[in-house]
């Protein structure tokens, strides 16, 4: 099964894709990949923000790639927690590297994150696709883990709870260096769409 196709099946929760790549030797490379890229396409779906605060062209596809690079440092964070609670919590401990790759594989609908933009349904575009990933990543963790769906939903949902939590204790640091980061990637500080579109007005 080729790259593509894993997607394909991914994104129709289809448990094969994910057992396929549980049991290969690769598809790390492509999980790392599927994520970068999901990210970079949230980021153009939220791109707005870059338009309106006038970033320059250079500095938007520099701030486009740093967005795909933090998903794919919090993307490495949720599944490290899966990892701990579905093996561990459950009794029933993987391979880490399998669990990164197929939770990477379970991130293929946030693909289409760009159609955000979309006017009018941008927030039920968002909606829908967070939904999709969260199904997603629960097919996968019941896949690689062999646990039951309800149990690989309370591993996502508690390793996205233990993920906010050191967000917001000692991942602190690590969070006002990604905003720095922002900052000098986008060359000014970005303000909030609606107030980059009142100073675009004059208001």
């Amino acid at each position: 099964m080729q790259g593509l196709e894993y997607v394909g099946h991914a994104l129709t929760l289809d448990r094969r894709a994910f057992g396929l790549l549980d049991h290969g030797s690769g598809g790390l490379r492509l999980a790392l990949t599927v994520v970068f890229v999901a990210g970079v396409s949230s980021a153009v779906g939220q791109s707005l923000v870059l338009f309106a605060n006038r970033v320059a062209p250079r500095r938007f596809a520099a701030s486009l790639v740093l967005s795909g690079a933090v998903f794919t440092v919090v993307y490495l964070f949720w599944s490290t927690s899966i990892w701990l609670i579905a093996g561990y919590g459950f009794g029933h401990p993987r391979p880490y590297l399998n669990a990164l790759r197929t939770v990477g594989l379970a991130y293929s609908p946030q693909l289409f994150g760009f159609l955000v933009l979309t006017p009018y349904f941008g927030s039920a575009v968002a909606a829908l696709l967070s939904v999709w990933n969260l199904l997603a990543i629960v097919v996968a963790t019941s896949t690689v883990f062999h646990i039951s769906t309800l149990q690989a939903a309370a591993s996502a949902a508690l390793g996205w709870m233990l993920l906010q939590l050191l967000q917001r204790t000692i991942g602190r640091p690590v969070l006002a260096l990604g905003r720095r980061l922002r900052i000098a990637v986008a060359g000014r500080r970005l303000v909030p769409l609606t107030e980059a579109l009142e100073n675009e007005r004059g208001l």
